[in-house]
């Protein structure tokens, strides 16, 4: 049986069965694993990468939803020819591995897999790491675009990734934050109806004096509230984007947090913001660790991901991202251009406000 061609990583905050899935993938498509041979047993599997009996089996899953393999009683896991695929099509998602741990980008991406999937698309994703330096290896990319491909998704492609997506000749669609996406069509999602709303509530509560915490891609948060009239003091997270940037976004704020509450020249807001949920789980530490009583001495509002609020002694006020909802209408808008349809419209009211004793009344 030949050896495994991949490593678990222990430091990655994707979870074992979906590294298993990735690296098995990866090795079919580079003919590692040719049609009709079997991958490695699940006996293999553990002894090899030092992991549980459950985390082969739950990645076996998601390839025979991809329809990579077929696993047989008794036989294993064969690999399945190229012709032998029975989909109508077969879509790319390109995604830098910086994001894959992230809890809203799994989520939303699972969500586009399933929708795709049951429309009849294979769903293929491709990462692309970075070296030691930070430079991005655009090999699995490349590997993957010699394949037959009807469309390409890129999730926050930045310029240099666009450009080369463009080059492969296959039709793509973006979807960003804040990126530019370069000659690639995009779609984001606005949180403009999420200021507007916000500011309206805040004046409500004769919010004056405000404090956001935001991660580097939602900085236009607090210029917004400028231009609405309120009072603004900003901490701008800005970690590096490798593997541990999500950790790092928490750091950051409860480092930076907890400065800014213990130094006798900075006025106290009347409201906290926080922009990300990352950004949040810092910043709540910080709170609690300098003793401020939440909301007698500060209220606070935080956007989270819906499934992903940071647990705290009062409940939390917060403005919700629903990942699982937006990969949807993603998964649509692919859809509509592969097969020649009008895209439906983007509701723009992508967010909810959910009230919690941190806030009262907003």
């Amino acid at each position: 049986m030949k050896p495994i061609p991949f490593k678990i990583d222990r430091n990655n905050q994707t979870n074992i069965p979906e590294q298993l899935a990735n690296g098995f993938r990866t090795a079919i498509l580079n003919g590692y694993y040719k049609p009709g041979e079997r991958l490695p047993t699940f006996g293999q599997i553990v002894k090899e990468l030092d992991v549980s009996i459950r985390a082969p089996r739950d990645a076996v899953k998601i390839l025979v939803e991809g329809n990579y393999v077929r696993a047989r009683q008794r036989i294993g896991c064969e690999v399945l020819p190229r012709e032998g695929r029975i989909w109508k099509g077969r879509v790319m998602c390109v995604l830098y591995a910086d994001y894959e741990g992230s809890y809203y980008v799994s989520v939303l991406t699972g969500a586009v897999r399933k929708a795709l999937v049951s429309a009849g698309y294979a769903f293929v994703p491709v990462l692309i790491d970075r070296d030691c330096k930070g430079c991005a290896d655009y090999s699995a990319l490349d590997v993957a675009a010699a394949e037959p491909f009807d469309f390409i998704l890129a999730i926050y492609p930045d310029r240099k990734l666009s450009d080369r997506i463009v080059r492969s000749g296959i039709p793509a669609l973006a979807y960003v934050d804040v990126q530019n996406s370069g000659a690639l069509e995009s779609i984001r999602f606005s949180v403009k109806p999420f200021i507007s709303a916000l500011c309206r509530r805040m004046r409500k509560l004769e919010v004056r004096h405000v404090l956001t915490v935001e991660y580097a891609s939602m900085s236009h948060v607090s210029t917004a509230l400028r231009r609405q009239g309120f009072a603004v003091g900003r901490i701008l997270l800005k970690p590096k984007e490798d593997s541990n940037y999500l950790e790092s976004i928490m750091q950051l704020a409860m480092k930076r947090l907890a400065k800014r509450l213990s130094s006798r020249r900075t006025a106290w807001p009347d409201l906290i913001v926080f922009t990300d949920d990352y950004a949040a789980f810092g910043g709540l530490m910080a709170l609690a660790a300098q003793g401020v009583k939440v909301p007698e001495d500060v209220r606070v509002v935080t956007l989270v991901n819906r499934g992903f609020a940071p647990a705290f002694p009062v409940s939390l006020a917060r403005v919700e991202i629903d990942p699982r909802r937006n990969g949807v209408i993603i998964a649509q808008q692919v859809l509509a251009r592969m097969e020649g349809v009008t895209p439906p419209s983007i509701d723009p009211s992508c967010l909810t406000f959910v009230p919690g004793d941190s806030c009262p009344d907003l």
